[in-house]
């Protein structure tokens, strides 16, 4: 339900979604419990912002979830329904809460309407915090980008999408290697290894569109996904990568160490395998270091047949 979430996003913002999901809820549950006792004790609810009508708008919970909302990459059916479910929880509270009021009554039937909106409700917000705690581990823990299992979740996703909108979508992929980067390791230790690891991944996350995403797929070898693009309109982004890459030296103790990539660019078909369309990326890849590398090469489905 969450999957799209994991496009454009790194490891800080998804451990504080969880922080501010549990935060929003344990606030949440304190209103529930205020409600059960006015309930239970026959008595009316002396705090009348519990049956104001956009009460839903001004708790914390609701605060947090339109600055949440506010963002458009949770504007998602999933927080949707979560953001109506609140609304709803509000309104029957507030027509249980005005009919105490009134009749001084339990009224079953209300409480009940009430009990299973916020089952409902806290289902939902539970699953939201199940995914951003599991999806810490999605992320690469050297460069803080997703990681090789991440990618292959937003490629079964984005194939998915690609079949579902047949000839009105498009998404490419491209596979980056960092340069002699076994010389880096060898002439000057992991450690500064694994700097130039975030050095790299640091400016291929800042220098692709707002909707793409990059992942480390493994070793120094990264994986570009770039949904809405053609061939051509993918290899130019790529190149603009690699030349902000190439211009963009690592300083390591005063030294300025020059990094550069290879880059095989392909499409992802709805008839592909993904397995296939990676290894098309990979061939491409390839072919681009066989050629001198720091370079981009591109291999379309057609041609690889």
């Amino acid at each position: 339900m969450f999957t799209s979430l994991l496009e454009r996003r790194d490891q800080a913002d998804v451990e504080q979604l969880s922080d501010e999901i549990k935060s929003a809820l344990a606030d949440h549950h304190r209103w529930m419990h205020k409600v059960s006792l006015a309930v239970a004790a026959r008595r009316p609810m002396k705090d009348r912002s519990f049956i104001a009508t956009d009460a839903h708008q001004y708790c914390y919970f609701g605060q947090w979830l339109r600055t949440l909302l506010a963002d458009e990459r949770f504007q998602t059916r999933a927080f949707e329904k979560i953001d109506q479910l609140h609304k709803e929880l509000h309104d029957t509270a507030r027509v249980l809460l005005l009919s105490l009021e009134q009749t001084q009554q339990f009224d079953e039937a209300k409480y009940d309407t009430f009990l299973k909106i916020q089952h409902t409700f806290f289902n939902c917000v539970l699953s939201m915090l199940e995914f951003s705690v599991i999806s810490k581990y999605q992320f690469d823990p050297t460069t803080k980008l997703l990681n090789r299992r991440s990618a292959n979740m937003l490629l079964a996703h984005e194939k998915v999408r690609l079949q579902q909108r047949a000839n009105h979508a498009s998404c490419c992929i491209a596979l980056g290697d960092i340069d002699k980067f076994k010389a880096v390791n060898d002439t000057h230790g992991h450690d500064l290894g694994d700097l130039v690891l975030e050095h790299v991944a640091c400016i291929f996350k800042a220098t692709i569109r707002k909707h793409d995403s990059v992942a480390r797929f493994g070793g120094e070898e990264f994986l570009f996904i770039m949904p809405g693009l053609d061939l051509t309109g993918t290899e130019k982004v790529i190149e603009r990568v690699r030349e902000e890459l190439a211009s963009t030296p690592y300083i390591h103790k005063g030294q300025a160490l020059t990094i550069t990539a290879s880059f095989g660019v392909t499409q992802l078909t709805p008839d592909d395998d993904i397995k296939d369309a990676v290894k098309r990326a990979d061939i491409a890849l390839y072919t681009a270091k066989d050629e001198g590398r720091n370079r981009t090469v591109c291999l379309s489905a057609t041609e690889a047949h």
